[in-house]
């Protein structure tokens, strides 16, 4: 009778100790958390993903034994920020035998939660410090997709053999220094060759940790770039994975997966030291103010968890109603603006400057020229009729010499110069100004957008045959998640909440900074964000509408920074989707097929084209380099900016640039 109890008693405990809670302060759209969640799945963990709550709760204690907590981007970007409630439990979660995988944001961004993690650490005596620099390796010959090789890791051996067995290094993704106070809490170093930017001169990190562990009591924490924990795979930022040696990353993979098995083998963990005297924990001095919030005994009930990894119908892993010209040749994208910068002012590019292009155009066999077309200065009520003037002949010339080729033009409206006159700022979870106009603002829609898209309309109607598609460039100021809690976008949202009966009028007088929190603690985030979503679709429907309208079979293209993921750029896509036509995009992105073909399960039929730079052109093994560009996606394009200078510093010709582009064929 006894034994059967004990029986009872571990298959009731067993499904905790499989169960991940993973909680992403950037509430990240869960198809691009897949590559996060993946080894850990494949190590029999079921992860659960918590997106529209992202703070720990104490019924999280009893349900789930492993927690992967990926920090927010603040200050330098909206997002949620780690709490005194998330402290506290994190204390609790690790003395009653938890696992806490810390995944902070590296780059440029997340510095408060940094901090905030770094004093949580100094606090339980962790011996683990997270840097604020970015590591570096120009020695690196394994060329991304950003132009900035990142050094490689090395797997630290633990007992007999690394985790894993990846005696090899192996690339992963982006990593701030990890200092620590015994070597041995070391799960992986960076490169010989690594170093960061220091204020004034490069610092040598040769041989950094940027994957560290400690035991507290009887529980475990792990830290990691929340990059290197998703590294096989598409995230919120453009990936650092190497174009030529895309198979480096079963390595990866592997050492992914043997840290997830880690996790599970506590018999172990005695490799590496136990924590030892802590400090007072003082939140006073934080970058910016930590919020207060205590635990909530569970989450909001409107607040439901995903499972992870997602999946996908393999059926869509292609593009649907491609035309022929893409089936054939995919596409082959030079995106160029028409104009050039001078003294600091757009001016337009000089005879010889255009005779360049064209040439290069056609000796690297592009079928496709995107980039600025200056759209909004057409506008007669915001513009000088001299810059009318001048954008209108910008367009006469480029008519004039892309005629002759077999090259088809994609006037772009770049996004950041749409808004003509000043606005309501867009505003961030904490309700703070962003440099960013509202996303919802009426200026920027009605005035902004639909004049520059009735200027670019009338363009396709005018050049049938030239041009192809209309493109909007999004570029880094898409609006994430986290953000838009302006006047107009909260009356937007408002009004949605309120027609379902999910909130009621008197959230109309909440200040900017309670508007986030009270939405995320009453369960509402998801019913905003989707909120916003549908008005910007809305939105965009009408400027697409009006378009066709001048001319039916135009196609349209955009340019982000990063895959779409976001309320604003998910809402643009659905707005111009069309049922007959694929949308274009174009990202630096390397791994899409999935992440897109699950977008298509969803009606988002898109092409993809994905950003090279010259470095990777200079290939040995070009069927990497293929599998890339054809298998992965539709295609590439390649920045006018970046096609001429080459590795070293050296310019590039444009016949021998020509003669590499030429080598990539379907």
């Amino acid at each position: 009778m006894r034994r059967l109890l004990l029986l009872l008693l571990l298959s009731a405990c067993q499904p905790s100790a499989r169960r991940v809670l993973l909680l992403d302060l950037a509430l990240t759209e869960p198809a691009l958390l897949n590559s996060t969640a993946q080894p850990w799945h494949d190590e029999g963990y079921r992860i659960e993903y918590r997106r529209f709550y992202p703070h720990l709760a104490r019924s999280d204690l009893s349900r789930y034994r492993v927690l992967m907590f990926l920090l927010g981007r603040e200050p330098e970007a909206p997002s949620d920020a780690l709490t005194a409630g998330d402290l506290a439990l994190l204390t609790e979660w690790v003395h009653k035998g938890g696992v806490v995988v810390l995944g902070y944001d590296a780059d440029g961004e997340g510095y408060l939660d940094r901090w905030t993690a770094n004093r949580w650490l100094e606090f339980v005596g962790a011996g683990i410090s997270i840097g604020d620099r970015l590591l570096e390796d120009t020695v690196v010959r394994a060329t991304t997709t950003t132009g900035r090789p990142q050094p490689w890791a090395e797997a630290r051996t633990l007992g007999d053999e690394p985790l894993g067995s990846v005696f090899d290094a192996f690339p992963l993704e982006r990593n701030d220094v990890l200092a620590t106070r015994d070597s041995a809490q070391l799960l992986a170093m960076t490169s010989p060759h690594a170093f960061v930017r220091a204020p004034r001169t490069p610092a040598a990190r040769g041989r950094a940790g940027v994957v560290a562990a400690v035991r507290i009591g009887t529980g475990l924490v792990v830290v990691a770039s929340r990059h290197a924990l998703g590294a096989v795979g598409p995230q919120f930022r453009s990936t650092t994975a190497p174009v030529q040696q895309l198979d480096a990353l079963t390595q990866t993979r592997a050492f992914l997966v043997a840290l997830a098995r880690w996790t599970r083998r506590p018999a172990e963990w005695a490799h590496v030291p136990p924590a030892g005297r802590g400090m007072p924990l003082t939140l006073a001095q934080a970058p910016v103010p930590v919020e207060p919030l205590p635990p909530a005994l569970t989450p909001p009930v409107a607040v439901d968890t995903i499972a992870l990894p997602l999946g996908h119908d393999a059926t869509l892993a292609r593009v649907a109603g491609a035309p022929d010209w893409m089936r054939q040749q995919g596409m082959r994208v030079l995106w160029a603006s028409l104009f050039a910068t001078r003294d600091g002012r757009r001016a337009a590019r000089s005879t010889a400057s255009l005779d360049s292009l064209v040439a290069l155009l056609d000796a690297g066999g592009f079928n496709l020229l995107a980039g600025d077309a200056g759209p909004e200065s057409t506008d007669s009520l915001h513009t000088y009729w001299e810059e009318r003037l001048a954008v209108r002949r910008v367009w006469a010339d480029a008519v004039k010499r892309l005629q002759p080729t077999s090259v088809a033009w994609i006037p772009v409206l770049d996004l950041d110069k749409a808004r003509h006159a000043a606005a309501d700022s867009s505003r961030g979870a904490r309700g703070e100004p962003l440099a960013a106009p509202c996303a919802l603002d009426s200026m920027l829609w009605t005035d902004g957008l639909a004049t520059a898209y009735a200027a670019l309309g009338r363009l396709a109607a005018e050049q049938r045959t030239l041009v192809i598609a209309l493109g909007l460039d999004v570029g880094e100021r898409s609006y994430s998640m986290g953000q838009e809690f302006c006047d107009a976008a909260w009356r937007r949202g408002l009004i949605a909440l309120t027609l379902t009966g999910a909130a009621g009028r008197h959230l109309d007088s909440l200040p900017y900074a309670a508007r986030y929190p009270t939405l995320r603690d009453a369960g509402l985030l998801p019913r905003y964000y989707r909120a916003l979503e549908d008005e910007v679709a809305a939105r965009a429907t009408v400027l697409r509408d009006r378009v066709l309208k001048q001319r039916r079979d135009v196609y349209f293209a955009f340019r982000l920074a990063q895959p779409p993921a976001d309320w604003f750029s998910l809402g643009l896509l659905r707005g111009f989707g069309l049922p007959d036509r694929p949308l274009l995009v174009l990202t630096p992105e390397l791994q899409t097929r999935d992440l897109f073909a699950f977008h298509r399960g969803r009606g988002l039929n898109v092409a993809h084209a994905v950003s090279l730079v010259p470095q990777s052109l200079r290939s040995r093994d070009w069927s990497g380099v293929r599998q890339v560009v054809f298998g992965e996606s539709d295609g590439f394009w390649v920045p006018a900016g970046d096609a001429t200078p080459a590795a070293g510093g050296k310019r590039l010709p444009a016949d021998s640039l020509g003669r590499l582009l030429r080598r990539l064929q379907r």
